[in-house]
């Protein structure tokens, strides 16, 4: 009898594990709000980041609840890509991580990703998020977004200037002549800049510019090699020279940091300010309410085309599934349910101002139904960064960012800080690839 109890708690013991839902892990930054959101599995009026990406993995847990429970790991941004690392080296690896397309390359080359082409058709996705996870013919993450850079206008102060058209909207520049133009003509008549820039303590707002302006020129930073940037070329030297004009004659914000900026652009201080579609949602819901200087009178509107031909610089939030020889096929499987939950709910993320990496999705009514977003899809068709197999391209932003800020800001002389900035990437590139070696 004993013996028959004991086998059958044995057998009962392996029933239970067998039905304990399998442990999966997510590692991500957009911060921490469980306080708010931690119950929540609609996210249909929610807007942040943080918010979505939480109610989504709160949806994706009810549903798939005794079967995958997904664990999520907040990391501060700041932190991210660092402790990542030490996880890596450490054999700690999250089942599921989120990563900007900009970073890839770095571990595409190291041969730390598992390939997703078993889970995703490539050829669902936009061609500016498509392009962000390809390497060596396979789909090394999901894409999850593309967010750029945009102009957010102030319709009461364009008005004012008489830069809006019949139909109420911003009637922006096609040329470098007109946008000089226009922005003086602005400053006389309302007495402010015409652009809110971000001047102080953020390089990669110059870095992002000078992307755009040298891609609609047809120019490329790196024509011959990921190893070898070239800011010598006409294309830079003309974008960077149009920028510096334009701070040279008052016509931007001076001294104003990221949270400086926003707050000047909220409080009315200037016509456009270059930011990111991250901030749609935050500056829709400002304009939604009376008795501030955007109350009704606010739009966001893709950067113009100065130039030849489209470009606007993008980058991509991506999903991956990182190499572990740890990882059970179960895990996997429990891994790949959750990345398809995500691709499927994509619309819901794009309610943070993201633009959705489905392509499907952007030409849906649903997407274009929400504020703003019908003018934005040609984005995901224009979207351009450095190439994805340049490496350390955080690096390599804040370097180039800093050149261009020395000129722009302070004065330094173009051609020589250029050639100067040219060096420093350049042998930072040199010293940093045999690090990325597999």
């Amino acid at each position: 009898m004993k013996r028959t109890l004991i086998a059958l708690a044995a057998t009962l013991l392996a029933a239970l594990a067998q039905a304990a839902p399998v442990e999966i892990t997510l590692a991500r930054f957009f911060g921490s709000c469980d306080a708010e959101f931690g119950q929540q599995t609609d996210p249909s009026q929610i807007s942040s980041e943080c918010g979505i990406v939480t109610v989504l993995t709160n949806k994706f847990n009810a549903r798939e609840a005794g079967r995958i429970h997904v664990n999520t790991q907040v990391v501060e941004h700041s932190a991210y890509y660092p402790q990542l690392g030490a996880r890596i080296v450490g054999g700690d690896l999250p089942t599921v991580a989120i990563m900007h397309s900009s970073v890839l390359g770095d571990f595409a080359k190291r041969e730390l990703l598992q390939p997703l082409d078993d889970g995703f058709d490539a050829g669902a996705f936009t061609p500016h998020a498509r392009h962000g996870v390809t390497f060596g013919g396979h789909m090394l993450a999901l894409p999850y977004d593309s967010h750029a850079m945009l102009w957010h206008i102030n319709l009461g102060l364009m008005n004012q200037a008489g830069l809006v058209d019949a139909g109420g909207h911003a009637r922006l520049p096609t040329s470098p002549q007109e946008l000089l133009a226009q922005a003086r003509a602005f400053k006389r008549a309302t007495g402010k800049p015409y652009f809110v820039w971000l001047t102080l303590n953020d390089p990669s707002f110059f870095a992002r510019s000078i992307i755009g302006l040298v891609r609609q020129q047809g120019g490329k930073l790196f024509p011959k090699s990921d190893l070898a940037i070239d800011l010598g070329t006409p294309e830079v030297k003309t974008a960077v020279a149009l920028m510096r004009t334009v701070y040279a004659e008052g016509l931007v914000t001076r001294n104003m940091d990221y949270s400086a900026a926003l707050q000047a652009f909220m409080a009315g201080a200037g016509g456009v300010m270059l930011n990111g579609t991250w901030l749609l949602g935050q500056l829709n819901e400002r304009a939604a309410h009376a008795g501030n200087p955007l109350s009704g009178a606010y739009e966001a509107l893709p950067e113009p085309t100065l130039f030849a031909q489209p470009a606007t610089w993008a980058d991509s939030h991506v999903w991956v599934m990182l190499r572990n020889p740890r990882q059970t096929a179960a895990e996997r499987a429990a891994g790949l349910a959750f990345l398809r939950f995500l691709n499927d709910e994509s619309l819901a993320w794009a309610r943070t101002g993201q633009l959705p990496a489905r392509q499907s999705a952007v030409d849906s009514p649903a997407f274009k139904a929400l504020p703003m977003r019908a003018t934005l899809g040609p984005v995901a068709q224009v979207g351009t960064g450095l190439p994805p197999t340049v490496a350390r391209q955080s690096r390599v932003m804040g370097l180039l960012g800093e050149t261009v800020t020395a000129i722009v800001v302070s004065g330094e002389p173009l051609e020589a800080t250029l050639a100067k900035g040219q060096q420093r990437i350049n042998r930072l590139l040199e010293r940093e690839s045999r690090f990325l070696a597999p």
